[in-house]
């Protein structure tokens, strides 16, 4: 079954996380509940000039990966993504983030969670590691040594028999489950415990016979035995933390 996102269809704007652009940082926590397949209501993060806004997530989700923070511009348009995202303003404005979680059957229908907002000079960190927020009741979230890639999302790439999809996610222990719907021979494959490493801005994950590579967060190229594909990502997209 494939995960599927449900928007609610109106956002509401709840508060306001108010910052003071690049001259100065500063960081909000809050706490809340989203329905399982859908999104939580949207927060306010005005900034005054160009500067670096930076999310973190976690949830009491069964899969902590698919409880995602988003980046929305004022006008609207998701810039970032992920259980950690981060996105570098041109300017001043009103920008919002959300908590969203992608449809999960094992999981309640709502989800806890919580969330750091952290705004601060463009290009630098704001949040360290980046910290994992505990969520306000129920759950535990285990402790990880872990120090190698992280990489999330779910994207696709045009070939001629349609598009090839893949879905990426990092385990706790730092092994990665990789699921790939190959549009030639029609069908869904599912692999668990890959390896991945990072260089410059190439993501490799390989293991049981196959090879994904993400350059740039935007261009894939997959090889199996019996399926081969390349090209730019058209849907979707990775978080790719190094």
């Amino acid at each position: 079954m494939r995960t599927r996102l449900r928007v609610l269809p109106v956002a509401v704007v709840i508060g306001c996380l108010a910052f003071a652009g690049s001259a100065s940082a500063g960081t909000v926590s809050y706490a809340g509940t989203v329905g399982n397949g859908a999104c939580d209501t949207a927060r306010n993060v005005a900034v005054s000039g160009a500067s670096r806004i930076e999310v973190a997530v976690s949830s009491t989700a069964q899969n902590n990966t698919q409880v995602l923070a988003e980046i929305l511009t004022p006008s609207g348009q998701v810039v970032g993504g992920g259980s950690y995202t981060q996105y570098d303003t041109p300017g001043s404005g009103m920008y919002t983030v959300r908590v969203c979680a992608n449809y999960q059957l094992q999981s309640p229908p709502n989800l806890q969670y919580s969330a750091l907002v952290g705004t601060g000079v463009a290009g630098q960190h704001v949040l360290t590691g980046p910290p994992q927020p505990q969520p306000a009741t129920g759950g535990v979230l285990g402790a990880t040594t872990y120090l190698g890639p992280v990489a999330s999302g779910k994207a696709a790439i045009l070939t001629r028999s349609g598009l090839a999809w893949f879905t990426l996610r990092t385990n706790a222990n730092g092994k990665m489950t990789l699921r790939v719907f190959d549009p030639i021979h029609r069908t869904t494959r599912l692999v668990q415990g890959l390896t991945g490493t990072y260089s410059g801005t190439t993501l490799r994950v390989s293991g049981h016979g196959l090879r994904l590579v993400v350059r740039s967060q935007n261009r894939v190229t997959f090889a199996s035995s019996n399926f081969k594909a390349g090209g730019r990502v058209v849907r979707g997209h990775f978080q790719i933390i190094a």
